[in-house]
This record gives structure tokens, C-alpha cells and sequence, in this order.
């Protein structure tokens, strides 16, 4: 990565940004001016380095400027059915310049992944109802209402419900992950659990083959 910056006599700034990577990436060289009268403010510029296939994340958000915003946990164009819990996005990768993702999560006794690990991003999970048991490298967190539960990435780690329901609040960081709720999930009717017949995690194999692509590594027995 290359920064220089020029002011002239204008009173116009330029900073010019280039980006080089290896072969067959993306390759970024843009200039952006500012108008400042006698200085040169300090600019925050985010690049855009992706490579085919890869999920979004804080390292391929487009360049904008940050704003604050809100989302409430009853949308229903924010959420969906995921394998047998109910899911609402309150912050994804594209609002947060990929910094994070935070969404809520619902659901009941028996829902639960294979142990697994996240390459990529770290969990935190906050119980807001119900029990969880969760197993983390060597070692188990019992999680109940107001706890807070951290799961660091290349860490295996499980969890198994304790109460018939569970709802907790779920931060992923950096965001990228929340593709992949959105990409085995279905837009949810209501703000309602799906059926309780509905089989969770059903799509096993297709699970496996997409991993890879979001960095996650599932720990089959």
C-alpha cells in the first residue's frame, strides 16, 4: 500500500491511495481531494480488497461514511427461520463498515450445530433467557439470564440448551458471518419460532461444502 499526500497552491488537497496485491486479486488506485484553506484534515479511507468467493467482511466493505443508525428487534424484514430458531439482524457487515454484526437469536431445547470452529471471527453471546451450556476448548460455561459468554476464533466450541427455550443476543466480530445465517435460512412469516417439527440442521452436507467459504470448520466425530 502506497499513501502520498500533495496540497497546492489552491487550497485543494490530494491524497492518493494505491493498493498492489498479488496476482489474480483485485488491485485499488483512487485519489481523493479535500478542500481545506490553509491545511490538510485527517481522512479516514476504507479499500476494498476482496478475492473471488470471499464472504464480506471489515477488509472488502466499500468506502462510506459512517453513520449512526437503529434497528428494533421485532422486524420482520430483518428476520428469519435458521435451522428451527428465529433470527433478527440488528446490525449486519455493510452497516458497520464489517467491524461487526449483532443479531438476536431465539429458539428451543434441541437446537443445536455440530461443534465447530470460526477461523474468522470471534463469538459473544449474551443470555437475555434461558440455559446454555457451552463447551470451549477444555473447558464448560454454564450461561444463564445476564451472562455473558465470549467464544474466541480457532477455539472448537458447542452448546446445548438447558431450558425448552433460549433467547440471546449474539456479536460477531468482524462481521462476514451473518452470510452465513442468511444463506441457510428462509425469510421468517412472523416473529414466531418455526414449527417444532420442522428438522433442524437438515442440510448437513450442503453445510459442509459451504464452510469453507466463510471459515468455519466443523469437528466431526
Amino acid at each position: 500500500m502506497r499513501i502520498t499526500a500533495e496540497s497546492r497552491s489552491t487550497g485543494t488537497a490530494s491524497i492518493q491511495v494505491s493498493c498492489g496485491c498479488e496476482r489474480g486479486s483485485n488491485y485499488h488506485n483512487f485519489v481523493y481531494y479535500c478542500k481545506e484553506s490553509n491545511y490538510m484534515s485527517q481522512k479516514i479511507i476504507d479499500l476494498e480488497i476482496s478475492s473471488p468467493g470471499a464472504a464480506p467482511s471489515a477488509a472488502n466493505m466499500k468506502p462510506t461514511e459512517s453513520i449512526g443508525f437503529s434497528n428494533a428487534r421485532q422486524s420482520l424484514d430483518r428476520s428469519v427461520w435458521y435451522n428451527g430458531a428465529l433470527l433478527t439482524f440488528l446490525a449486519n457487515g455493510e452497516e458497520t463498515h464489517g467491524q461487526f454484526a449483532l443479531f438476536e437469536a431465539v429458539g428451543r431445547k434441541g437446537n443445536v450445530p455440530p461443534r465447530h470452529i470460526h477461523h474468522r471471527e470471534d463469538e459473544t453471546y449474551y443470555i437475555l433467557e434461558g440455559e446454555i451450556v457451552f463447551s470451549v476448548g477444555d473447558r464448560t460455561i454454564k450461561g444463564t439470564p445476564g451472562t455473558m459468554v465470549f467464544l474466541p476464533r480457532n477455539v472448537p466450541h458447542s452448546f446445548t440448551i438447558e431450558s425448552e427455550q433460549f433467547r440471546v443476543l449474539i456479536l460477531l466480530t468482524p462481521a462476514g458471518f451473518e452470510g452465513w445465517f442468511k444463506e441457510f435460512s428462509v425469510p421468517a412469516p412472523a416473529m414466531t419460532l418455526p414449527p417444532a417439527d420442522e428438522p433442524a440442521y437438515g442440510e448437513v452436507q450442503r453445510m459442509l461444502e459451504v464452510a469453507p467459504r466463510y471459515g468455519l470448520e466443523f469437528v466431526l466425530p
